[in-house]
């Protein structure tokens, strides 16, 4: 299910008005911190002085094409994308490249992760299987823009001039399930699939307009790199993902 985001000012409301959301994010229900203490936290997360990973300034966003059929996803941007990206990545190495947000996966690694692999909540980790899917997250009605030019003033209508976006790393995508566009992110999930918990092990935010492959070559490499958990065996995955060039990044990887 998608659903607008919600800001932190809400969440810390939510969490006073049910007891139960404040004990499962670990807070006392009689004690539960300010809207400055989370900003201030989550600011530490963020290894880079830009609030995004893409520049704010970028060509016009259009629509991505809708599948063909009912239920069907929209094709990848450009045929052989996916090979051309694990063609890179296999001549390049697997070498780990810094991302602003790996302090966010250190956290989650070190005090998630760590403690579930202990308990023996992600099953076997001497062979163990994982799944990946993506799903919708919605989080406006619009992609709020500026233009970088005066050509509306100037009564041209078509202008194909780049336009300053306040969030450059959401974009427009389809919504297969709901057969309609929405804008926000695709977000990627990498789960634990031989325990009965399907716990998450690689959440990772992508654009909207991003094609399952193509979200599937970029989590799984950077999961490879920034995990050592154990030895992941299988990959289960759907449709959308069969294509020879990641038959060929699992062989590589060894799965």
């Amino acid at each position: 299910m998608t659903k607008p985001e919600v800001g932190i000012t809400e969440w810390i409301n939510e969490m006073k008005r049910y007891l139960l959301y404040a004990i499962l994010s670990g807070f006392d229900p009689g004690d539960v911190p300010g809207v400055g203490t989370f900003y201030d936290f989550l600011s530490r997360f963020w290894a880079a002085d830009d609030n995004n990973l893409k520049p704010m300034v970028l060509p016009r966003k259009r629509k991505p094409k809708k599948g063909k059929k009912k239920g069907e996803k929209a094709p990848t941007t450009s045929l052989g994308k996916v090979q051309r990206l694990v063609d890179r990545i296999l001549k390049q190495g697997m070498t780990a490249k810094i991302q602003p947000m790996d302090r966010l996966f250190e956290f989650f690694q070190s005090q998630f992760l760590a403690v579930s692999t202990s308990l023996g909540l992600l099953g076997d980790t001497a062979g163990f299987d994982v799944t990946g899917d993506g799903t919708p997250v919605e989080t406006a009605a619009w992609p709020h823009s500026k233009p970088t030019c005066d050509c509306h003033a100037r009564g041209l209508t078509k202008c194909n001039h780049p336009r300053a976006y306040s969030q450059p790393d959401r974009n427009s995508g389809w919504d297969s399930s709901r057969e309609k566009y929405y804008n926000g992110y695709h977000l990627y999930m990498l789960t634990a699939a031989n325990s009965k918990h399907d716990l998450p092990l690689y959440p990772r935010l992508q654009p909207a307009s991003r094609h399952d492959s193509v979200s599937f070559v970029v989590s799984t490499v950077e999961f490879s790199q920034r995990f050592t958990l154990g030895t992941v065996e299988k990959m289960l995955l759907d449709a959308a993902h069969d294509a020879g060039a990641i038959y060929d990044l699992l062989k590589h990887q060894g799965i």
